[in-house]
């Protein structure tokens, strides 16, 4: 049985991939992936090339900040990525409609957050764009 943790970096890795894949018509190296990534980050730390490997190879999944970064640069869909876990203990007092009826609720409020850091995001972008477009 797949634990959903992995479940959920599988389904990033995959996601990644296929991103890159449609941008770039080839997989790229993860030394690729980290200057292409390193390149397009400004509100971000910048990342190693092993820890591209890691996110290509679905061992590790990024952080927000950096999940936005990808967002912008590869349009990945972080919607399509999968809804956070119920803890499995509770999970099994639980019926099944209330199981579902949780990790929708759940799924909503993380939605809702990636929203509100996108929204502050383009916000920023957009302040940024206008200032840059005013010195010139």
């Amino acid at each position: 049985m797949i634990n959903s943790k992995q479940g959920l970096r599988d389904e990033f890795s995959k996601a990644l991939i296929n991103c890159l894949l449609i941008r770039y018509r080839e997989l790229p190296s993860a030394a690729f992936v980290a200057k292409e990534f390193n390149l397009r980050t400004r509100l971000s730390e910048a990342i190693t090339q092993e820890s591209a490997r890691r996110w290509l190879r679905g061992l590790a999944i990024p952080e927000l900040d950096k999940l936005l970064v990808l967002r912008y640069w590869l349009n990945i869909d972080l919607n399509a990525l999968g809804m956070p876990k119920v803890d499995t203990a509770h999970q099994a007092t639980m019926p099944l409609s209330e199981i579902l009826q949780t990790r929708q609720e759940e799924y909503l409020r993380a939605t809702e957050s990636i929203n509100r850091s996108l929204q502050e995001l383009t916000s920023e972008f957009e302040r940024l764009t206008k200032t840059l477009v005013n010195q010139n």
